[in-house]
């Protein structure tokens, strides 16, 4: 078969894919039984895209195959890489004109048969040479031409991902063995960036930066998200490069700690990619960026929105302190270190899968023994919304233990002494988390502080935090100005509440809409459109509702 110029041409994998089986057309019409396999683009592209993955990198890494046979070492524990035997990577030489051009090598002799494994023997294609991790570690420079790590994964816990990264590193940084790798995404690649550095290098994307269109976009790979750069199965192509830095170990422990946690919890593909911009959301009021493991935050309040799975819709789930919300980044390195800070913050519940809520619970508690208090956070809130016997003893302790060092600690010690029925040290932990800007917190100390005869100070934080979006401290204005009989007023504050999900808030504010309209206060078709879009809301909250009782 040749594919050669059908490999130069082809937009993605799927137009390669239809070749091949165009190619193979005679032969599986031949011998359909004895093979066992209907060959169709859906499942084929699956065998495709590994021996188009090391084409792909073998062609740019200069390499010449006109004299012998190019040695390809696989690092990874990627399925497709492993089936029968790692026969379809070999599929590269065809890919690249020139069959036999290619060895495969990987690290195990391992019998992991695919539907197609019948297919792989009639087509006669060679099964890959075995070379232990120990014999690459020792002597990989005369055994290995190029090595392609697929899909790294330096944060996980798993000893065979250790050797992977072991490998690569020793055939980097000893062997002189180039190394290559594809990752997921560009998110994956700053995530192994991270936790690599600390061996003074770096994976560094082909051709330069990220674009779509560039070489470091495999087209070949097989996509979640549409095409590219978005990410799916060897997305991104990089290769090991000499680091101008080393990294800073605590970077690296909140990369591999909120990383490990999304792992965990099986949240590899989310319904957005790192910054992505979240449209449709309260009819674009309001346009969320897209975090990690389905977290979302509204960069201008700093409102924390997460999708809710059974309905599919954002739900706030917190609000962002000052210190923090200046702190965000624009650049997709930096900002993945921000919203792993932010995954752990706003953590609050573990998988529920015995093996997998372990794991969970031993990263955490790693992280914090790394330095990061955010895993203490994450445990606190966590135990805290468990309901397993003994979960509101440790939530204390991880509580305790993050202290006055974190906005959302110090918040969770001040209802831990309300609930003891100390009020002082409720208010004293409450200003350590207004201290860091926190608005719940300033909503929470104003009422206290109101309701203790000190109003003055109380309502300068409920405005404070009004400011800032805070839905409960624009119900608790809203409810005030109603009250005083400035009913305009309450509707503004009131809509500045329910529209982030406030029951209380829109029923209050449908009462104060048609008292107005009862009595012809305001303008009419101003209250009556309101009204409309209150009732709306209303409607909405019931389905919500129903849907979560079903």
């Amino acid at each position: 078969m040749s594919l050669a110029k059908t490999f130069e041409s082809a937009v993605n994998l799927g137009a390669l894919t239809e070749a091949w089986l165009r190619t193979i057309k005679p032969l599986l019409k031949t011998q359909l039984f004895e093979l066992g396999v209907k060959a169709k683009l859906n499942n084929a592209a699956s065998v495709m895209a590994p021996g188009a993955l090391v084409a792909n990198v073998v062609r740019q890494s200069g390499i010449s195959w006109s004299e012998k046979p190019i040695r390809v070492l696989l690092l990874g524990s990627d399925p497709l890489i492993r089936f029968d035997k790692s026969k379809w990577a070999s599929l590269a030489g065809e890919f690249l004109g020139a069959p036999g051009a290619v060895e495969i090598i990987y690290t195990l002799d391992e019998n992991a048969d695919s539907e197609f494994s019948k297919l792989a023997t009639a087509l006669n294609l060679p099964a890959c040479s075995v070379l232990t991790h120990g014999e690459a570690v020792e002597s990989g420079f005369s055994k290995v031409d190029l090595a392609i790590w697929v899909h790294p994964a330096a944060e996980s816990a798993d000893e065979a991902e250790a050797l992977n990264t072991s490998t690569a590193m020793s055939l980097s940084t000893k062997q002189g063995v180039p190394v290559y790798s594809a990752s997921f995404n560009e998110v994956d690649l700053h995530t192994q960036n991270f936790l690599i550095q600390h061996h003074s290098v770096q994976l560094q994307p082909l051709g330069g930066p990220i674009t779509r269109g560039a070489p470091s976009i495999n087209r070949y790979g097989i996509s979640t998200f549409g095409l590219g750069v978005e990410g799916g199965w060897g997305a991104i192509l990089a290769k090991v490069e000499p680091a101008q830095q080393l990294g800073d170990p605590c970077e690296a422990a909140l990369v591999r700690t909120a990383m490990r946690l999304v792992c965990a919890e099986g949240a590899l593909h989310t319904s957005w990619s790192l910054g992505q911009r979240i449209n449709g959301v309260a009819f674009n009021r309001i346009i969320p960026l897209g975090l990690l493991g389905n977290m979302a935050i509204d960069p201008s309040t700093g409102h924390v929105f997460q999708k809710n799975e059974d309905s599919r819709d954002l739900r706030v789930v917190g609000h962002l302190w000052d210190s923090e919300l200046r702190l965000m980044p624009s650049s997709k390195r930096e900002l993945l270190l921000w919203a792993c800070r932010i995954k752990l913050a706003f953590q609050t519940e573990l998988p529920k899968e015995d093996a997998r809520r372990k794991e969970a619970i031993a990263s955490l508690e790693q992280g914090f023994n790394d330095g990061i208090v955010e895993a203490a956070v994450a445990l606190a809130r966590c135990y805290e919304s468990s309901k397993a016997d003994g979960s509101d003893v440790t939530a204390h302790l991880w509580q305790s233990k993050a202290g006055a060092l974190h906005p959302l600690s110090s918040y969770g010690l001040a209802y831990e002494a309300l609930g003891a029925g100390d009020l002082a040290a409720v208010e004293r932990y409450l200003r350590i988390a207004v201290e860091f800007g926190y608005p719940i917190a300033m909503t929470d100390l104003g009422k206290m502080l109101c309701d203790s005869k000190r109003v003055d100070e109380g309502l300068a934080l409920l405005n404070e935090a009004a400011s800032r979006k805070d839905p409960e401290a624009n119900y608790e204005l809203g409810e005030l100005s109603a009250k005083g009989g400035d009913l305009q007023g309450a509707l503004e504050f009131l809509r500045a509440a329910w529209i982030y999900g406030h029951v209380d808030a829109a029923a209050l504010a449908r009462q104060v809409a048609d008292y107005m309209l009862e009595h012809g206060i305001g303008k009419r078709s101003l209250i009556k459109r309101e009204a409309k879009e209150i009732a709306a809301f209303q409607k909405k909250l019931d389905t919500r509702l129903v849907a979560n009782a079903t």
